[in-house]
């Protein structure tokens, strides 16, 4: 570990130098250097809050960092780790390199499991290799589909960060995948349901319809709320909730700064937010 934060130390000071060359106008220069400078730092291991994570770019790094030094989505784990009760049983939509699948099947136990639909094969393996680095592995079954309001076949654009049935990033890859309705994918009973799904969010939500209805609907749901993302694909914050609202369930969003699910009477700042939801009793 202590190679790897040798590594983060170097790529700090080496951000600013390059931060500084761009305020002297050397921009194009710091293009052209950066892809050979940041080799060395593509492929990492660290450790985040006990969590394992391993990725295969810079942009995977940047996401971790966040992860590490900043305590992205510390807040939202806890919760949903609180929500899940051992031998729970956990459906998921968006995995990435697995942060939150890993501390789901903690939660949730030997005698529990987590279905998560991640269609970005790209990221299998990274993703593969994290859960067994942690134990979970045997926990989790990864399905290569995304969760949508019909069944079908769409365009998917990939890239190394964030990935998306949306076409907004020039450096996306298109890939054809299949687009699944939870109801027709899985059985369930389902104790708690993670979105995190670019954008696509209601439409997963209804095509779940079965599994958020009757006695036997998740206690929790928690949803990835981004205002502008909803809104390319033709939906709307206002919408999300109002979905979440109509299968019987209170929407909070998560307060990381105050470490608390806070009511929708209280407005957020930032470009995004993550929804925490339970059932009505």
């Amino acid at each position: 570990m202590q190679a790897v934060n040798w590594k983060l130390a170097t790529l700090t000071v080496l951000e600013r130098l390059a931060a500084a060359a761009r305020r002297l106008r050397l921009g194009s220069l710091v293009d052209r250097v950066a892809p050979v400078v940041g080799r060395p730092f593509e492929r990492f291991v660290l450790d985040v809050d006990g969590v394992r994570l391993g990725g295969a770019s810079l942009a995977q790094l940047h996401y971790v960092r966040e992860l590490l030094e900043q305590g992205r989505d510390r807040t939202f784990v806890r919760l949903l780790a609180e929500a899940i009760p051992p031998g729970g049983a956990v459906l998921e939509g968006g995995a990435y390199l697995g942060f939150v699948t890993i501390h789901a099947a903690r939660a949730a136990g030997p005698s529990g499991h987590v279905i998560t639909f991640e269609p970005n094969v790209a990221v299998h393996a990274l993703l593969r290799d994290n859960l067994a680095a942690n134990g979970v592995g045997e926990r989790v079954a990864l399905i290569p589909k995304a969760l949508g309001d019909s069944a079908g076949t769409a365009r998917f654009y990939v890239r190394e960060d964030t990935s998306s049935l949306l076409d907004l990033a020039p450096d996306a890859t298109p890939v054809d995948v299949d687009v699944v309705r939870a109801d027709e994918e899985v059985p369930g009973p389902f104790d708690v349901v993670k979105l995190d799904v670019e954008g696509s969010e209601a439409a997963a939500l209804r095509g779940m319809e079965r599994l958020l209805a009757g006695p036997q609907a998740p206690a929790a749901i928690f949803v990835e709320c981004f205002p502008r993302l909803l809104e390319a694909a033709g939906s709307s914050n206002d919408e999300l909730i109002s979905v979440l609202e109509g299968f019987g369930y209170r929407v909070e969003w998560i307060d990381e700064d105050a470490g608390r699910a806070a009511p929708l009477s209280e407005r957020w700042t930032g470009d995004y937010v993550n929804l925490c939801c339970t059932r009505h009793v």
